[in-house]
């Protein structure tokens, strides 16, 4: 039957406003339908630019346009002290995940210098690089604060033997016995930082002559033999040298420091490599600040807030992998915040992710999920009530999202949003002088 085309008709309602004292209207999450004869419309520019205007309240890393009708542009943003609050990307392959990912980073590239800084672990070789037809890398844009490593190269700086801890190691090495474990402690008590020298520098026919003098007596010669053979397993890769001139962990603990993007190529890693590289540099930095907080928590708040970007977050945060034990990421993911450090997790099958973990991350970004169980697992984890946009999840368009936001007094609703293209960003600011500050982003180059 036919309807008066007068009438409006609400799927559901997700915003409702009120007035303050000062006559403008506020949004706010609605806790029942509206009352009978209330007035009901489909927002305009009017209602939404709350939403542009949360940047003087610190939304300052533009990612997007709302998806709204009409031909107005509402700019949204994310908030740059929520990265320490974890950010967690859903979509099955080829839904935008990627570009959602350097959208953001070049964002933070060119925010205030120092302000931010971002460690991305590359799985795919991906982000810096130009690797797919059309599809442009982070070097296209040619900034002085964005570094990319892969540690296969010649050039790039080593991890040193000096700078692994018995703790580190036994990440890179999780089947170690009890035996083990108790001699990495003991050598490093004996040695300090020079313990894995030790071993690495050791002849195989003089174990039993260092267990005998060195050790006293305290670790059986098998299992400084074993040890041995491990250390030479990691220095047998490009990765790792007894001592370097360029120490690779330092370097990028300074970059970071200094509020630039570093991108680790690890795509070319073995399992051993990628663990060491991985876990090594993750718990370097957040010891380092875990200390600062204990010793000078004014130098810790003057330092830029870090964002971890992990790509196959599920490699090392599923619930099947913690069920063998727990890691940095599990600690990152729980007390990050305290120390400035958040966690970017890019996953496709969010109802593997472990649960606790998931429902730590305050920020969604979902760009689109085939599965009714990775719906319901995100939407189970937002802070918001997603329910009624869980068919939604499935039909969004390549680089289309809806993104949950954890300060529900600043954003009361999901956002549907047009991420920026980034090979459009990448050609505005090529076309900028490079003594020109950044303008906001040309509408033109979106459209």
């Amino acid at each position: 039957a036919a309807r008066d085309s007068g009438e409006l008709f609400v799927g559901t309602l997700l915003c409702s406003f009120r007035f303050d004292e000062k006559g403008n209207k506020k949004p706010f999450i609605p806790k029942q339908l509206p009352s009978r004869h209330s007035d009901v419309c489909i927002p305009d520019y009017e209602d939404l630019k709350f939403i542009e205007e949360l940047e003087s309240l610190g939304y300052d890393l533009e990612i997007g346009f709302l998806r709204v009708r009409g031909d107005h542009k509402v700019r949204v943003r994310l908030k740059g002290t929520d990265l320490s609050r974890h950010i967690g990307v859903y979509a099955i392959t080829g839904k935008g995940k990627t570009g959602f990912v350097k959208t953001l980073l070049y964002a933070i590239a060119n925010a205030p210098e120092g302000k931010y800084g971002v460690l991305v672990y590359d799985a795919h070789d991906e982000y810096y690089k130009t690797v797919q037809k059309g599809l442009v890398g982070l070097k296209e844009l040619g900034m002085p604060n964005i570094h990319y490593y892969d540690l296969h190269e010649e050039m790039t700086p080593k991890i040193s033997l000096t700078s692994i801890s018995p703790s580190d190691f036994f990440s890179v090495f999780p089947d170690l016995s009890s035996a083990q474990i108790d001699a990495c402690m003991l050598m490093y008590g004996l040695f300090g930082d020079e313990w894995l020298v030790r071993l690495y520098n050791l002849p195989p026919a003089g174990a039993k002559e260092f267990c005998e003098e060195e050790l006293n007596g305290m670790t059986r010669e098998v299992t400084v033999k074993t040890l041995a053979r491990k250390v030479q397993i990691l220095t047998s890769r490009p990765c790792f040298v007894e001592r370097a001139s360029r120490d690779f962990i330092e370097e990028v603990k300074q970059k970071l420091d200094a509020g630039h993007i570093c991108i680790i190529n690890t795509r070319n890693l073995t399992a051993v490599e990628e663990r060491a590289v991985v876990s090594i540099l993750t718990s370097k930095l957040l010891e380092e600040r875990k200390s600062l907080l204990d010793k000078d928590p004014e130098k810790l708040f003057q330092k830029p807030t870090v964002l971890i970007v992990l790509e196959e977050a599920l490699s090392v945060l599923s619930e099947r992998v913690l069920r063998r034990g727990s890691n940095i990421f599990v600690e990152l993911v729980r007390e990050g915040r305290k120390y400035k450090v958040g966690l970017l997790c890019v996953v496709q099958i969010p109802h593997r992710l472990d649960p606790d973990v998931a429902g730590n991350i305050n920020t969604n970004v979902i760009l689109g999920l085939a599965q009714s169980r990775g719906r319901r697992a995100v939407a189970d984890n937002a802070m918001d009530d997603m329910d009624p946009l869980i068919n939604e999840m499935k039909m969004l368009d390549i680089g289309e999202a809806i993104i949950s936001y954890p300060h529900k007094g600043e954003v009361p609703f999901p956002l549907p949003v047009k991420i920026h293209y980034f090979n459009d960003l990448v050609k505005q600011h090529k076309a900028r002088t490079v003594s020109e500050p950044p303008p906001k982003l040309d509408e033109a180059f979106m459209e």
